[in-house]
């Protein structure tokens, strides 16, 4: 299910010389040494010995949060005498331990002194009680916004496995008012439901979601406002509470080739152990959010400094305090709110009357010059959306294949434990090890268990706390990023669209049964799950794409990757047909045929692949646009 992608050969060859490099060394006489320089450490050394980490990932993506000199808590009892290290905390937060954590202070019992205790005051189950003491009105809005409740998620999986007949907000993580939760599995036969429910909703504001290095964090309040870096123990930094623990806790949960990851520069490599670095210092290379990256380029406002907040308002994070209905994205952030209109909430005029962002002094914001080139195009100012200009890249995964095996078959997995699954990988850790992850059993590597005491795979449902048989796994046909394609939006408008719900789906129970084999859903719209949505890339450059990268392009009309002759009409792909699904025949990177007939869909109802018009447009540039193209080759290069 994987197959090489952009980036990935010299990785590949790498790994290659060292497994060769080994295979040698394995195959020297008994107490043999390799001649020449000394050998390096080939065999991934232990955790206790692992290579550093700071180096390749910061402690803080962005400025660490600002946290006040902290003051002794009030009335702290005899909590100090566990919990020395949390005598102290922010100023405006240093109340007595009982007031947020409850308990009785007073016990020199353990199980006394617990008695009622609120081990995280963020948590929904108590916030009325904690947090919304002091902020009511934001511990209301916070349980019934987005990030709480993850209805767009739920709702658009579930329409992709013909869960519902539409997209519309129906189901969320907890039932609100309007909202059920989603369905337990003995209440539902959709495998979408469990699916949703043991491997994607672990980065909702009810879960502390994973304990991987990277993705330590507080429940509700505490995931956003009590500062957790990229540590390895887990623990924050110090006992406080900020306005803003920053990007590090927004990268909590959206990393992982969600949007987020892509703003810093971060690229999930393939899950195949032949797309990872082997070895860096004879070691195992480090894995934050589970995975290995490359890293590309970053977005233009992570590089000037500016982190999430920056855009999204507190009406995006917080909600409006109004359940979030809509099938579309809850962002209402605009790249014309800064750069053109100066309305964006966090904009502000500076004293010679130029736009600067409110927070942080001096941060003046450039301007739309509707005089360049490009812009000087009146159906780009009508149609564009200006990151399908100005995205660097994109997310590309192209078929996303699951598995929901429930048979102790671990050594078809472990080449792909870094699949960024936690459950997963916890489960082929135990069983098969991360040494044999980097050495195939071939060589003799012993897993971390012996396989006659490998036991069945359960995993937890991420809603309920309960454990069932089985576990997903995952993989991709392949994985890309460069030059996106494009569609329509919602809104009628042109922007970058990304492959979401490509999935092909396998099923084998504890007995050997096949109870399905490489099926593609049927959406409640009655089209197969071949989904592409619109997507707002966070690769934004300064410049922008150059004009043949859209212009006579076919994948960015959507055609896919290939060659089209302006003499000889026809367009020839390079991607050969997918053969290997039962009952399908189609190419994974092809939104649309020549004549403009979708062929893969959206869960976005009214976007889509481009219309068959604006495809023709595209394909054959006339005159103007050539006259329009050397002119900005000889020398009109005005940015925006």
């Amino acid at each position: 299910m994987s197959h090489p992608h952009s980036g990935g050969r010299l990785v590949l060859f790498g790994y290659a010389a060292a497994v060769i490099a080994f295979s040698l060394w394995l195959s020297a006489p008994s107490g043999a040494e390799p001649s020449g320089p000394a050998a390096p450490a080939l065999i991934p050394l232990g955790p206790q010995e692992s290579a550093p980490r700071e180096p390749l990932y910061p402690q803080w993506w962005g400025p660490a949060p600002e946290i006040p000199a902290q003051i002794p808590c009030k009335e702290p009892g005899s909590c100090l005498k566990c919990h020395e290290q949390h005598a102290t905390m922010d100023p405006s937060h240093a109340f007595s331990c009982k007031q947020c954590h409850g308990g009785n202070p007073v016990a020199d019992d353990r199980e006394q002194a617990h008695d009622g205790l609120i081990a995280d005051p963020g948590g929904f189950d108590s916030v009325e009680r904690t947090c919304g003491k002091c902020h009511p009105e934001e511990a209301r809005r916070v349980k019934r916004s987005s990030m709480a409740l993850a209805p767009r998620m739920i709702n658009h999986a579930r329409f992709a496995f013909h869960g519902q007949e539409n997209p519309a907000s129906r189901h969320a993580t907890v039932a609100l008012e309007s909202l059920r939760q989603i369905p337990h599995p003995s209440e539902s036969s959709n495998l979408g439901d469990d699916l949703l429910r043991r491997s994607c909703l672990r980065c909702h504001l009810h879960t502390k979601g994973s304990a991987r290095w990277g993705e330590h964090r507080g429940l509700g309040c505490s995931a956003c406002h009590s500062p957790f870096p990229n540590s390895q123990d887990g623990k924050p930094r110090p006992h406080a509470i900020v306005r803003s623990a920053g990007m590090t806790s927004c990268l909590k949960c959206h990393n992982s080739n969600h949007v987020g990851a892509d703003f810093v520069g971060l690229f999930e490599k393939d899950f195949d152990r032949g797309f990872r670095s082997p070895f860096v210092n004879g070691k195992q290379t480090p894995r934050i959010y589970g995975a290995e990256h490359h890293r590309l380029a970053s977005d233009i406002h992570f590089r000037a400094g500016m982190s999430c907040v920056d855009c999204h308002t507190l009406d995006e994070i917080h909600g409006t305090g109004e359940l979030p209905q809509s099938p579309y994205s809850g962002v209402k952030v605009t790249c014309e709110g800064c750069h053109v209109k100066g309305d964006h909430p966090a904009v502000m005029k500076g004293h010679d009357g130029a736009l600067v962002l409110i927070r942080g002094a001096d941060r003046r914001i450039p301007l739309w010059k509707g005089d360049s080139a490009p812009h000087s195009v009146q159906a780009h100012r009508d149609r564009l959306r200006c990151s399908a200009c100005h995205a660097l890249w994109s997310f590309q995964d192209y078929g996303l294949h699951l598995m929901l095996e429930e048979r102790a078959d671990y050594w078809k997995w472990a080449t792909t434990a870094t699949q960024n699954d936690p459950q997963a990988q916890a489960i082929l850790e135990q069983n098969v090890g991360t040494e044999v992850d980097a050495l195939p059993p071939q060589t003799g590597a012993m897993p971390a268990k012996p396989v006659n005491e490998w036991t069945l795979p359960r995993t937890k449902d991420w809603l309920s706390g309960e454990s069932r048989p089985g576990a997903w796994f995952r993989g991709y046909t392949t994985r890309r990023w460069e030059r996106p394609p494009l569609g329509i939006d919602h809104k009628g408008k042109i922007a970058v669209m990304r492959p979401m719900y490509q999935y092909v789906v396998s099923h084998v129970d504890a007995q050997d049964n096949l109870l399905l084999d490489r099926e593609i859903p049927t959406m409640g719209s009655g089209k197969p799950a071949l989904v592409w949505n619109p997507y707002g890339p966070h690769t934004i450059s300064r410049m922008g794409r150059q004009c043949h990268e859209c212009h006579g392009d076919p994948k960015a009309v959507g055609l896919g990757e290939g060659f089209r002759s302006q003499k000889k009409p026809g367009f020839k792909p390079i991607w050969a047909p997918e053969e290997k699904i039962p009952g399908r025949h189609f190419r994974w990177d092809a939104l649309v045929d020549e004549e403009g007939n979708p062929l893969q869909f959206s869960t976005h109802p009214s976007a889509g692949p481009l219309d068959a018009a604006t495809m023709k447009r595209l394909l054959n540039p006339p005159d103007a646009h050539r006259a329009l193209w050397h002119k900005y080759l000889k020398g009109d290069k005005t940015d925006p």
